[in-house]
């Protein structure tokens, strides 16, 4: 394929993303707006700068709870640890783009741009304008749909009533849901959520900031691994 066809068909790929980007998109930008009190020039610097719907949804809820910082850091660089695997596995398909173009337009690289990605990998050889169009169009997407939300999230005095405060949760719900596929993903589950429940029950709130959740993952992936093997 010629360089403008590559790009034009990433940026193809990206359209589906892009659509399911828009209404999570929206809904972190009401709520940082509405919630945690961000301008929307913050809640958009902050989908430029950081490129993950997750940990943009964890670091809003904990800066409305008044969290600390480095809980903030911790629980991000926890939720985004499986990037680590994910660009690791694109190395065997990448060596054929120049290492620092590639390390750029790796930024882009979310779960479902990861998925798109390896499928097209399977059939075609990587190239940098093909990552060009897929990841950047989709960043493009995220952070217009973030802007969007955030000019919107005034007009939204109450996001309870609408739902939006229970976007993240509704989120990883359908993330568990899709890779629960044997009996040890439930018990792995049920442990983590139960742990995470009975620190947030025992320790107060003023001390617990997260730390529930840091601890429960850990928890969790150490008895996922046991089960394993």
């Amino acid at each position: 394929m010629d360089k403008r066809k590559e790009l034009l068909t990433g940026i193809k790929d990206a359209v589906p993303i892009v659509l399911g980007y828009f209404p999570l998109g929206f809904a972190f930008g009401v709520l940082a707006n509405s919630d945690a009190g961000m301008s929307v020039g913050e809640a958009t610097l902050m989908s430029v700068m950081c490129f993950t719907g997750a940990g943009q949804y964890i670091a809003v809820g904990l800066l409305k709870e008044g969290a600390a910082a480095i809980t903030i850091i911790l629980a991000n660089l926890l939720v985004n640890l499986r990037y680590f695997l994910f660009a690791t596995s694109l190395v065997p398909f990448l060596k054929t783009v120049p290492t620092r173009i590639a390390t750029l337009l790796s930024y882009g690289l979310t779960d479902e741009t990861y998925a798109v990605s390896v499928a097209h990998y399977a059939r075609f050889p990587a190239t940098s304008y093909y990552l060009a169009g897929l990841n950047l169009t989709s960043h493009v997407g995220w952070i217009a749909s973030s802007a969007l939300g955030a000019c919107m999230g005034q007009l939204v005095a109450d996001t309870g009533r609408y739902g939006l405060d229970f976007a993240l949760p509704a989120m990883y719900a359908v993330l568990l849901v899709m890779v629960v596929k044997r009996k040890q993903d439930a018990v792995v589950a049920a442990v983590t959520a139960a742990v995470c429940l009975l620190i947030a029950y025992l320790v107060p709130a003023t001390m617990n900031n997260l730390s529930n959740v840091i601890v429960a993952t850990l928890l969790g992936a150490t008895l996922g691994v046991t089960l394993k093997k």
